[in-house]
């Protein structure tokens, strides 16, 4: 019964690590329509597009540890690994994605 609790004590709060994966931020949706918009909404974009920038190279980062740490403990497998490049694939679609709306709307902006 000694080793019992703290076993499970231990499997308890080391469950949530084994399980930490990294998270594809969600892209901004929608951007002002430049031709009608005013500074305060382009600003206020402006802070978004910038926020969901530093959540991607966060995710992106995480993908590059993730990817060092499995082929480092020889643990990897071509499943893991091919989830890991989607995941890229979709993060860096989603970037581009949003970089393009993004400065579109600023173009529109800019031009009137």
């Amino acid at each position: 019964m000694r080793f019992v609790v703290p076993s499970v004590l231990v499997f308890i709060l080391f469950t949530p690590l084994a399980h930490a994966a990294c998270v594809l931020p969600l892209p901004p949706l929608n951007f002002p329509d430049g031709a009608t918009a005013d500074s305060e909404a382009m600003e206020f974009s402006k802070r978004r597009v910038e926020r969901y920038l530093d959540n991607s190279a966060r995710f992106i980062k995480c993908l590059d540890t993730m990817d060092k740490t499995a082929i480092g403990t020889g643990r990897d497998n071509e499943e893991r690994r091919r989830r890991r490049i989607n995941s890229y694939n979709v993060g860096m679609e989603n970037i581009a994605k949003v970089v393009r709306g993004y400065e579109e709307s600023v173009e529109q902006f800019n031009n009137r």
